[in-house]
């Protein structure tokens, strides 16, 4: 009887997990809004940049996404930017409603003004909406010295939220059918 119930039980948690999506939202782009210290406020043209930035403080914010979904644990961005630093980096926090979920170290280029990528994916413990949707937000950490470069975040960008969608995967189902089907056997054999 033992068996049975070890069986079951560990069917029963794989059955429970679940499948997890991931929506590509728009960010940073065109019409999400900006504010540098130095620069001023604004809104991303459609093809083009953020201001310069360079003073901590700076950011980028998107528009709020609406997702069908009360979690989100997972990050992932592929983001450009024009890179100006000379002799300095600059470390970003990256948001989700205001959580913070990882960090951009973006690096020296010789003040050359090359379009560069970031990309990578964050996991974290699950961000519930807030105003309905979900907010994502680049926040500048720290000030370059006067003279040091700067960077400007592009249109163009796409960052992918996951969430987890409450359908059990198929495999999960399988190893459900297997348990129960095993623990069938196993209890048959018992009675003997």
């Amino acid at each position: 009887m033992k068996t049975f119930v070890c069986v079951v039980s560990f069917a029963l948690m794989f059955a429970l997990m679940a499948s997890a999506a991931v929506v590509d939202v728009a960010f940073p782009a065109a019409g999400d809004a900006y504010c540098s210290a130095t620069n001023g406020c604004g809104t991303i043209p459609a093809a083009g940049q953020t201001a310069s930035m360079w003073t901590a403080g700076d950011y980028v914010l998107s528009s709020i996404f609406v997702l069908p979904t009360n979690s989100v644990t997972d990050l992932t961005a592929n983001w450009s930017y024009r890179d100006y630093l000379g002799g300095d980096t600059e470390t970003w926090s990256i948001n989700i409603n205001g959580v913070t979920v990882g960090s951009a170290i973006l690096p020296d280029d010789n003040d050359g003004g090359d379009i560069l990528s970031f990309s990578g994916t964050f996991e974290f413990s699950g961000i519930a909406p807030v105003s309905g949707g979900y907010q994502v937000s680049l926040v500048l950490q720290n000030t370059i010295p006067g003279g040091g470069g700067s960077v400007a975040w592009l249109d163009g960008g796409t960052t992918g939220l996951s969430y987890d969608t409450g359908v059990p995967e198929p495999g999960s189902m399988l190893l459900l059918g297997s348990g129960v089907l095993f623990a069938g056997l196993v209890r048959r054999k018992l009675r003997r």
